[in-house]
């Protein structure tokens, strides 16, 4: 089995959940990072490859540590 299966929709997923846990929505978190919203909307569905520089910016935005965004137990 493949440990990083599926890893950019975990990766959407936790975002995700983080986003709305701080009540903001994909168009407050794009305004917040500089980003279209359906940009956002593609990395919590999984559907975007998300650079580093993009994961740094998010977990500004956001107020979270980057790992944060990585710890898939939630």
């Amino acid at each position: 089995m493949d440990k990083n299966e599926n890893v950019e929709k975990k990766f959407g997923a936790k975002l995700a959940y983080i986003r709305k846990s701080k009540k903001l929505s994909q168009i407050k978190l794009a305004e917040k990072v500089d980003m279209n919203f359906n940009y956002i909307g593609q990395i919590e569905r999984g559907e975007a490859n998300v650079t580093i520089k993009t994961m740094k910016l998010l977990a500004n935005a956001l107020d979270i540590e980057l790992k944060i965004l990585f710890d898939f137990t939630f």
